[in-house]
Parts: C-alpha cells; structure tokens; sequence
C-alpha cells in the first residue's frame, strides 16, 4: 500500500509539473505572442499606409509641378516665336532691299541684313539693320547701336533660314523658317513656324 501511494504521489507531482510547464511554455508563450502579434501587425499596417500616402502624395506633386513646367515652357516657346516673327516682318516689310553680301541664305543659322529708312538719323536716309543667330540666341543689330537679343533667355533658337523668293514687279520677297525651343524642356516644348515677308520700301 505505501509503495502505491508513493507512485499516486509521484504521478499527482508530475501531472502538476507538466501542468505548470505547459502553463508556463504553451499557454504563457501564446498570450505573449498574441499581444507581440497585435503590435506588429498594427505596426505594419501603420507604416504601410503612411508609405502608400507619402508615395501618392509625392507622385501627386511630381505631376503637378511637371505639368505646370511643360505649361510654362510652351507658352514661353510660343510667345518668343511670335514676338520675333512680328519684329521680322516689320523691319522687312519697311526695308527697301536686302544687302545681299552679309546675308546668308538657305541655312539653318542663317542672316539677314537689310537697308532700311527705320530709326534713320538726319545725316543718313538709310540705314543697315541685321538679324542672325549664333546657334542658341537670335540677335538684332541695327548701325551705330549695340547688338541685341531678340529670343529670351528660356529658349533656344534651334533654326534661322531664310530664303529668297522672286517675284514680279521687282519686289523682294523672303520665307523665314523660325525653329525655337525651351532650354529647360527641349524634347517637350518646341515649334517651328514660317512666315513670307515682302520689302515693302517705298511702296
């Protein structure tokens, strides 16, 4: 009898010490891990949302920005080729001749040089005005001034040909080729325009 109680003993302590061990490794590991879980998972969903807001945010801005930079550069290319075809067939069309030595015809960097009555002084009747580009910038010059920039600083002047067209009655007639981009945005902002200009004279 006392060896069967020892072993009902032995087996109530064992019981108890895998009860306790389980307590202690399963029941104990799974509320920890249960409140560790929660956290993470808050944690994750957390940063998650803060990222796919400041991706949608940022790309939000990136448009934005870019389409008001395409809309600024276009009307900038569009202004400054309009203001330089109106000032060129101003001065051609009130010229009387084209001064054909320092004129450069059928080129992509081409020149125009012009004797005209405009801003004449009381010594001369006459006077030479030139129009030609240096590859980036279109340039004015009129005798006795100093050389100046017709296109703005924004663009570019990517074509400046001019040629000759001849007509009856004597009249000089010359098509310019305007090719003018945005020096920001190139390949996204450009155009090319043309335009036919008779010398006028006295006319």
């Amino acid at each position: 009898m006392t060896k069967i109680k020892n072993k009902k003993q032995q087996l109530g302590i064992l019981n108890i010490r895998i009860l306790n061990l389980f307590r202690i490794s399963g029941f104990g590991f799974r509320i920890s891990s249960q409140r560790s879980g929660i956290s993470l998972i808050e944690t994750v969903v957390y940063v998650g949302l803060v990222g796919l807001l400041t991706v949608f945010i940022t790309n939000s801005l990136i448009q934005v920005v870019g389409t008001y930079q395409r809309a600024r550069a276009e009307r900038e290319v569009v202004s400054n080729a309009r203001l330089i075809m109106e000032t060129l067939t101003k001065n051609i069309a009130y010229s009387q001749e084209i001064y054909n030595p320092t004129s450069k015809f059928a080129t992509s960097t081409g020149q125009i040089s012009l004797i005209t009555q405009l801003d004449t002084t009381p010594e001369h009747t006459t006077t030479y005005m030139d129009f030609w580009t240096d590859g980036s910038r279109l340039l004015m010059r009129e005798e006795g001034k100093a050389t100046s920039t017709l296109s703005s600083a924004d663009v570019t002047i990517t074509q400046f040909r001019v040629e000759e067209i001849f007509q009856g009655l004597g009249r000089q007639t010359v098509r310019i080729t305007l090719g003018v981009s945005s020096t920001a945005l190139p390949s996204v902002a450009s155009t090319t325009i043309n335009t036919t200009a008779a010398l006028r004279g006295n006319y």
